[in-house]
């Protein structure tokens, strides 16, 4: 069993570790920008029925966010109007 937690605690680590590198890519590469570059990922991820991106790239969003400042929802921050 401890063998068990220890192969999550390890994939879980990975995971998180790999949200943090596509965040600090986006935020690197746009700005607050990325933070609608990967809501629009979660949106085609979403289209396509794939669980698995979309669990990932809405935790790169929230990732994204929280570096940038922005609040979900508020602000519009590299967009032109016609992409909110």
């Amino acid at each position: 069993m401890d063998g068990l937690i220890r192969a999550w605690l390890v994939r879980r680590r990975e995971f998180r570790s790999l949200i943090d590198d596509e965040a600090t890519r986006l935020v690197e590469a746009e700005g607050g920008a990325g933070y609608y570059t990967a809501r629009q990922v979660v949106r085609l991820a979403r289209d396509r029925g794939d669980r698995d991106a979309m669990r990932f790239w809405s935790r790169v969003v929230r990732q994204v966010a929280a570096r940038t400042g922005l609040v979900p929802g508020h602000s519009k921050v590299g967009r032109p109007e016609s992409e909110w």
